[in-house]
């Protein structure tokens, strides 16, 4: 078991904790200071931190969800080529199981650069979109076995699949359902343009959705409401339990039927950047929803997996195992 101590609660009747589905990709992440000046910037030569991850709306989740101890499996896509061997190997080495993964010949992997050197430490300049499918349309049995033999199924970046919108991922998430599956969706955001509300994307899906992780930007698109608390419990009337509103350095949002709790960030002094922190709460999130603890204390400890990410580049160099989250929770307190 990768990760150093698990918590008590995670119970292991299950073959897998959390299998995924979403697409895999890579992020070139290019960290350093360089001249705002345009004419300064042309005969500008410096040297840069310049690093490759293992990424994509599920890379991220998934190796903190295997660094925390869980027992994860990805149902995904990938192109057959260097990229995508290299991603492979990346997973298998944080103990990610990537056996159920489909490998599609003639295309070629989703690349995002990051070009973090005018005082952003988030967002990408550019890339190529992937050419394979995000996850595969129909499962083999060898793959429904690994969704019978897990606990939760999670989705990252429903919306940005069109061909996954509607009933291919609506039939995947009733199955889920019959087999007894806690359910996720981290929905982010449509890469074509949506007239109008998001949630006709959505309404069809939620039925079967336990837990709903957006921004604050996703929510009010969804929604078409500017409060969020008010447009968390608009998402959350359509279905989930739980509606989970990521704000970035302004902290979460978690709403149920009976609680609303507005989770601070941790205060860090050394911060490379914020790629991959949305990610890294959510894996904090379904690790407390396994262990069965209250609201609360999942929040805190989603916010610490969160902040612990911040200090290395990309969502998972400095991804913390249980017993990091645990030890910096202490200090705190």
């Amino acid at each position: 078991m990768r990760g150093g101590k698990r918590g008590k609660e995670i119970i292991m009747e299950k073959t897998f904790d959390v299998v995924a589905v979403g697409t895999l990709n890579v992020d070139l992440i290019i960290i350093g200071e360089a001249p705002r000046d345009i004419e300064a910037l042309t005969q500008w030569v410096g040297p840069s931190i310049v690093e490759l991850t293992a990424a994509g709306s599920v890379g991220y989740c998934a190796v903190d969800l295997a660094r925390l101890g869980l027992r994860v499996s990805l149902l995904s896509s990938v192109a057959d080529d260097i990229f995508s061997e290299w991603i492979l190997r990346q997973l298998q080495a944080e103990g990610v199981d990537t056996q159920a993964v489909t490998v599609e010949k003639g295309t070629s992997s989703g690349i995002g650069i990051y070009m973090l050197l005018f005082g952003s430490r988030k967002r990408p300049l550019t890339g190529r979109l992937a050419t394979h499918a995000p996850w595969p349309d129909k499962f083999s049995p060898a793959q429904e076995e690994h969704l019978r033999n897990a606990r939760l199924l999670h989705c990252g970046g429903y919306l940005h699949y069109p061909q996954r919108w509607g009933e291919p991922t609506e039939k995947l998430y009733r199955k889920a359902k019959e087999y007894g599956l806690i359910t996720s969706v981290d929905t982010q955001f449509p890469l074509v343009p949506v007239e109008g509300s998001w949630m006709r994307l959505l309404e069809n899906l939620l039925p079967y959705v336990d837990i709903v992780f957006c921004d604050e930007s996703e929510a009010q698109a969804i929604t078409g409401i500017s409060s969020l608390e008010e447009a968390a419990r608009d998402i959350r009337a359509a279905g989930p339990g739980l509606v989970v509103v990521k704000r970035g350095a302004e902290g979460a949002l978690l709403v149920t039927k009976e609680q609303v709790i507005h989770q601070p960030v941790f205060s860090m002094e050394e911060i490379t950047d914020s790629i991959g922190a949305g990610d890294a709460f959510d894996a904090g999130v379904l690790y407390g929803t396994l262990a069965g603890w209250n609201l609360q204390r999942t929040a805190q400890f989603a916010a610490a997996t969160a902040a612990l990410t911040l200090k290395g580049v990309g969502g998972t160099q400095t991804a913390p195992t249980f017993a990091e989250v645990e030890a910096f929770l202490a200090n705190m307190t």
